[in-house]
């Protein structure tokens, strides 16, 4: 991409953020690895689901198993994936090509997004894919960030994505599991944005402070 590029890339990306969050789309995603290494260990499964704010759009969710031949290591103890899940595993391309058309011009919602984008990155090199999306917004640096400002004592496990969900009066849900981890994360998300800016409808920069 030449300077010129770079530079209408630049300003378009400046309008976006200054748009109201409510505009945007957003994609809720979460992934399951073999370990906590993004050098060394595999991502087994990405699963995602896009939201329009109020909507969360469970038709067009998506789950793919990425690995047909997985270092399963901790997985069966973690996400509960054991070598029969994988026999129906997607070509990683595909799943990659997927999710880069989703990305495009949406902003990315995670819980602990940098663990999971660091992931998605190195998995997409491999396959020559490329990610972009508008923007990152990391559901556990928000919750964190709301406790210290409201003076709260940040314990250890408090910042979970159920212990979050739960401050939030939200449902349990069975954790690990990548679909129904990204729409718990979603529904996080939706919580924590209208609390914060949803009657101002506040630009999205704001909420990515």
């Amino acid at each position: 991409m030449g300077w010129w590029q770079q530079l209408q890339h630049f300003w378009q990306r400046r309008q976006h953020l200054n748009r109201g969050w409510r505009d945007h789309r957003y994609i809720a995603l979460d992934v399951e690895t073999s370990g906590l290494d993004a050098r060394r260990d595999q991502v087994l499964a990405i699963g995602w689901i896009e939201v329009t704010p109020p909507v969360m759009d469970f038709q067009h969710g998506q789950y793919f198993v990425t690995q047909s031949a997985p270092e399963l290591k901790q997985s069966p103890v973690v996400h509960g994936l054991v070598r029969r899940d994988f026999a129906s595993a997607e070509a990683p391309e595909a799943a990659l090509r997927a999710l880069a058309e989703v990305l495009e011009g949406a902003v990315l919602v995670c819980h602990h997004v940098q663990f999971d984008w660091q992931f998605l990155q190195r998995f997409a090199r491999q396959y020559k894919v490329r990610l972009r999306p508008l923007a990152k917004f990391d559901t556990l640096t928000f919750e964190a960030r709301r406790l210290r400002l409201q003076q709260h004592h940040i314990a250890r496990g408090s910042l979970t994505l159920k212990a979050c969900r739960s401050r939030f009066g939200l449902p349990d849900y069975q954790a690990h599991h990548a679909f129904s981890d990204a729409i718990a994360c979603g529904e996080l998300f939706l919580a924590q944005a209208y609390q914060y800016a949803g009657r101002t409808n506040a630009p999205l920069k704001e909420l990515l402070k």
